[in-house]
């Protein structure tokens, strides 16, 4: 019989990888979970699927609670998972995978966190800086604060977003560089958009040698997360130091070689392979 292999909020393309599998895009959104009798199924409008794999695409959408019960649901079934289920929850909100990063001992940009009503006020530093609200992706939430007189406007509108804030130093850097690694291969890829805000309206790209410093930190990553694959963005400043923004646990890999998505596939499809019968 041929697994199901859910893909969730993945990419188009994820049947042509698995050839020998029936794949079920889904929405994280539109979906329904249920684990009875230790068999994980997925509800849509279309059908009610009973979960064999789960292929976890879920990108820039901003989670809620909902999403890391799914997740919980997952790792209680024990069906296989990419990443992993338990390290897609250690990385689930932004502030949890800062914390993953600072006890793997990564060189993570300083920051302060306020969460409170008129508490942003308390964590200004020297503009320029850069302001983060709450959880958000694909630069929404984030605020650059170029003059100390600005600073008193954006914290009046943090204070009607009820979620927390961060701020962080604004880096003049000279290049994006994302390291990504699947189990023990490392990419990386220069970037540059069209603004301060790194990553976001990328104007060009460009498939680089991973600098060792940089893969020595990705393994590092990958290593402490148990992750299948795990990307690290890191702003290389004017004078050539790096310094690492975030991790990625489930990062894009547009502009990478489709090698990847090959490498990608391989993982889950092992895991299927050795998967112990339901009920074992």
């Amino acid at each position: 019989m041929r697994p199901n292999i859910v893909v969730v909020n993945g990419e188009r393309h994820w049947p042509t990888w698995f050839p020998e599998a029936e794949v079920i895009p889904v929405r994280l959104q539109d979906s329904a979970w249920v684990l009875r009798e230790g068999i994980l199924w997925c509800i849509t409008r279309e059908a009610a699927v009973r979960v064999d794999g789960v292929f976890w695409r879920v990108g820039a959408i901003r989670p809620d609670p909902r999403h890391r019960t799914v997740l919980d649901l997952v790792r209680l079934s024990g069906v296989p998972c990419v990443n992993p289920a338990k390290t897609l929850v250690r990385c689930h909100d932004r502030l949890s995978m800062l914390a993953e990063l600072r006890e793997a001992g990564l060189p993570v940009i300083p920051f302060d966190v306020a969460l409170g009503d008129d508490m942003v006020r308390r964590i200004a530093r020297p503009a320029p800086f850069v302001v983060k609200v709450g959880n958000h992706h694909g630069g929404y939430g984030k605020a650059l604060v170029r003059k100390e007189s600005e600073w008193f406007e954006v914290a009046d509108l943090l204070f009607a977003a009820d979620d927390y804030a961060a701020v962080e130093p604004y880096i003049d850097y000279r290049r994006d560089v994302r390291c990504l690694a699947i189990r023990d291969q490392f990419w990386a890829m220069s970037r540059a958009g069209a603004g301060w805000k790194a990553n976001v309206q990328t104007r060009k790209h460009q498939v680089i040698d991973a600098p060792e410093e940089l893969v020595g930190y990705t393994r590092r990553a990958l290593e402490h997360l148990g992750a299948d694959i795990v990307a690290l963005d890191f702003l290389e400043t004017q004078e050539g130091r790096f310094v690492l923004l975030e991790c990625n646990d489930t990062p894009g890999l547009s502009g990478f070689p489709e090698q990847l998505c090959s490498e990608l596939a391989e993982c889950l499809r092992e895991k299927l392979r050795t998967r112990p019968p339901a009920g074992a």
